[in-house]
């Protein structure tokens, strides 16, 4: 129990509680059916019970969990010590967002009149990748948090300048998304999906390149 409860998770388990209470709270106001999932241009495209209200804080506790028994099964789990702060801030942006998730959802149910969630979405994720991308540098080697290749798990030097790049392209990319709010919908679908994809493949890329030419 002390390893799921400590110091550096506080701020998570504060997120768990506010949106289990808030879903505590709301649970008899809202409709019996509610939204539960958005197309690209922030339409309704499924419904469920609104017991799936209780989806966000149950996502938040399974991260809480998730994340210790990720690092202490990691046979490199003395690194985490060294990149703490970056690895539980990851957890906690996350959590974040599902908090926004939740009070978007209740909002729409009740008939309130807020941003499109086909705004607040790319604009929050873009804030995620931009705020990881500034610290994926101080990620150090192992095996759950980061970019996780054959290549930059077999040599340090290759994970260091990896997370480097890496982290460039995941800040510039989530400016791009942030950025792409502003632009008609069709525009901003291409825009972050393009974005998804350079930040996950030119990193994988790039970390096969430089192995090679340093076994050369």
């Amino acid at each position: 129990m002390n390893k799921i409860l400590k110091h550096e998770n506080k701020k998570l388990w504060v997120l768990f509680v506010v949106t289990l209470l808030i879903a505590l709270i709301s649970y008899n106001y809202l409709p019996e059916i509610i939204p539960i999932h958005f197309d690209v241009s922030g339409n309704v495209d499924n419904y469920g019970n609104r017991i799936f209200i209780f989806l966000e804080p149950f996502i938040i506790l399974f991260m809480i969990i998730t994340a210790e028994v990720a690092r202490n099964v990691d046979p490199k789990k003395n690194a985490y010590d060294k990149f703490n702060k970056q690895y539980y801030m990851i957890f906690f942006l996350v959590s974040l967002l599902m908090l926004v998730i939740e009070l978007y959802t209740i909002a729409f149910s009740l008939n309130m009149k807020i941003f499109n969630i086909n705004i607040i979405m790319p604009f929050a994720v873009g804030l995620l990748f931009a705020i990881i991308g500034n610290s994926m540098p101080k990620f150090k080697q192992n095996f759950y948090a980061g970019i996780r290749t054959s290549w930059t798990l077999a040599d340090d030097d290759v994970w260091f300048k990896t997370h480097r790049l890496g982290g460039k392209i995941w800040f510039i990319g989530g400016i791009l998304m942030m950025i792409s709010t502003i632009l008609p919908d069709v525009l901003k679908t291409i825009v972050f999906f393009t974005v998804v994809a350079l930040i996950v493949l030119v990193p994988i890329i790039y970390s096969y390149i430089i192995y090679k030419n340093k076994i050369k």
